[in-house]
């Protein structure tokens, strides 16, 4: 009886277990508005390098991308912004941060960037101010979120929010100027 009853207690655990994601982040959702207002530019851009190094403190490994900015959306900033994000790889250690943004060179990217106040910014909302550009049907370029699969969307409520979608970059990026202009910020 014993036996059994162990037996029974290893299977709920492994099932109790397998139930929970292995790696996950909960995010709270922000909306369009949300990401304008609190972005102090958005910009369009290609990503030139991307280098990982461990904090000063030596505890936290984070990722710096550099990019060239081909447009910027609304706001101002120089031709070339670094933006700073948890995780990364150094020297065999690697942190993966679901819901943080992550880049690769070579890769065009439209950001929602924020002023980190450490000559660096950061992309507003997460991944949900992160977006890859990739060419689409009949040559326009589509908008595709880069929310990744361990990363939670809430509403504050506490209910699921549901993903952002792909969309043409020119709609996206007119919506992006009009909720600027709606909120009175500099649009050129």
């Amino acid at each position: 009886m014993k036996r059994m009853v162990s037996g029974v207690l290893l299977i709920a655990l492994i099932a109790l277990v397998a139930a929970v994601p292995a790696a996950a982040s909960t995010f709270l959702a922000m909306d369009r508005t949300e990401l304008v207002r609190e972005a102090d530019a958005v910009v369009q851009g290609r990503v030139l390098k991307v280098e990982s190094f461990w904090e000063p403190t030596g505890t936290v490994i984070v990722s710096e991308a550099m990019v060239q900015v081909e447009e910027a959306v609304i706001g101002r900033t120089p031709t070339i912004v670094r933006v700073k994000t948890f995780g990364g790889e150094v020297d065999g250690f690697y942190v993966d941060a679901h819901g943080f943004p992550t880049f690769q060179a070579d890769e065009r990217v439209l950001l929602f960037l924020e002023d980190d106040g450490e000559d660096t910014m950061r992309v507003t909302g997460y991944q949900l101010g992160q977006y890859r550009l990739v060419p689409g049907e009949g040559g326009a370029e589509l908008a595709v979120p880069a929310l990744d699969e361990g990363a939670s969307l809430l509403t504050a409520d506490g209910m699921r929010a549901p993903a952002p979608e792909a969309q043409p970059l020119a709609e996206l990026k007119d919506q992006i100027r009009a909720e600027a202009r709606r909120l009175g910020k500099s649009t050129d």
